[in-house]
């Protein structure tokens, strides 16, 4: 392959990364294995000197983490290691990138992101749609939207609906702290819009708590960098957006909030159970699992654990039916690999946060996944491992002076 053809290729394979919300978990691994190899080829033929960087190890600590598990403790998951291979692919990825994968490079691939998630948006309402009558689009049945429940079964691929509401936090984000410093204000704005229609329609509760804190953060931070003015001004459009938002998906709002109220201390009887009830019984059986955790946590027992306290604390055979895991990423982390487990994990978060601080952007995004991991196994999906391996490679390897320097 001749150089220029090999750039532009190249070139092509680093934005293709963007495009994870339009794609399948297959097509986007073939993705990321395509640039993967397409750098291998560029640092092959430019003979450019390549020192092993010793922070790697740190940058690749997850994947490292379930690598040696699954080694020692003789599981033999070897899909739970593939799983979690994008831990250490997009940090060699961006470390080893061509010299022509600059800076702008992030700009015109964080464009693309967004403009994949908005495209995506749309072609779930159009799917919608034209399968469903429109005044179904604001319709809750058994305290869930119908959008979200109707997109997430019968698309045609699955994005279970808490991470592709990352994707659309992500995406609001990114115009949130960057439409005061450059152009192109009204796409941004339009973009705020679009992301938070879908947020409220969609409605994954901790995902919407997380845009509340986010909004509460940008306006604090536009108050320090650009003066109260401004910040009234903004947070006065927000007011504003929010209530034209807020006011169409009231019902599916108001729904959400009230069954939490309802269901909180309704235990699981039968098939009498949602999401609430449901959350409980997950949390309650997490802390007891919690309490006995060996030193070396469950491993591959740990879903029989759960499903056996499941079992034994509920009058419902509930747990049968879907794979309930712990919707909560520390606690899994201690209950599968021990607290040992956990404290590396710590240590990868502490590195992260060292390299990406000088970003408040990747800095609200690494703590918007943080809040996420709080009721969700975020990177125990394809989903979320690729998002936030993506993210934050992109933002600390493509540096890029601030204003917040």
């Amino acid at each position: 392959m001749k150089n220029n053809h090999l750039e532009k290729v190249t070139k092509l394979s680093f934005l293709g990364l963007a495009l994870l919300p339009l794609l399948k978990e297959n097509l986007n691994s073939i993705l990321i294995i395509t640039c993967a190899l397409l750098t291998l080829i560029y640092n092959i033929q430019s003979k450019e000197k390549r020192k092993l960087k010793k922070e790697l190890l740190l940058f690749t600590l997850p994947f490292w983490m379930f690598f040696l598990h699954e080694l020692l403790s003789k599981d033999n998951n070897y899909d739970r290691v593939l799983m979690h291979l994008p831990f250490l692919i997009f940090p060699l990825i961006f470390a080893y990138k061509p010299s022509y994968i600059d800076k702008k490079w992030k700009i015109k691939s964080l464009a693309v992101f967004q403009f994949s998630v908005v495209f995506q948006c749309f072609i779930y309402l159009i799917f919608f749609v034209l399968n469903n009558p429109v005044d179904k689009l604001f319709f809750v049945r058994n305290n869930i939207p119908f959008f979200r429940e109707y997109v997430s079964e019968n698309y045609l691929f699955e994005i279970h609906p808490t991470y592709f509401c990352s994707f659309l936090l992500i995406s609001f984000t990114i115009s949130l702290f960057s439409f005061l410093q450059s152009k192109r204000t009204i796409f941004k704005i339009t973009n705020m819009v679009v992301m938070a229609f879908f947020l409220f329609l969609i409605s994954s509760r901790i995902v919407l708590l997380t845009l509340i804190i986010t909004v509460v953060v940008a306006f604090i931070y536009i108050i320090l960098k650009k003066g109260f003015k401004q910040s009234i001004f903004v947070l006065l459009g927000v007011i504003i957006v929010s209530t034209i938002l807020v006011y169409p998906a009231r019902e599916i709002i108001g729904k959400r909030i009230k069954e939490i109220k309802t269901e909180i201390n309704k235990p699981i009887v039968g098939d009498y159970y949602n999401s609430t009830n449901t959350r409980i019984a997950i949390i309650k059986c997490s802390l007891i699992l919690l309490k006995d955790v060996p030193i070396f946590g469950y491993g591959e027992e740990l879903q029989e654990k759960l499903n056996a306290c499941y079992k034994a604390n509920n009058k419902s055979d509930f747990y049968l039916k879907h794979t309930f895991n712990t919707h909560n990423y520390y606690i899994n982390l201690i209950t599968y690999g021990g607290w040992f487990f956990f404290l590396l994990f710590i240590v990868y978060g502490l590195f992260i946060y060292k390299k990406i601080n000088y970003s408040i952007l990747g800095v609200v995004i690494v703590f918007q996944i943080l809040i996420i991991n709080l009721t969700e196994n975020y990177f125990s999906r394809h989903y979320g491992i690729v998002m936030f391996s993506y993210i934050t490679s992109l933002i600390i390897f493509l540096k890029e002076k601030e204003a917040r320097e």
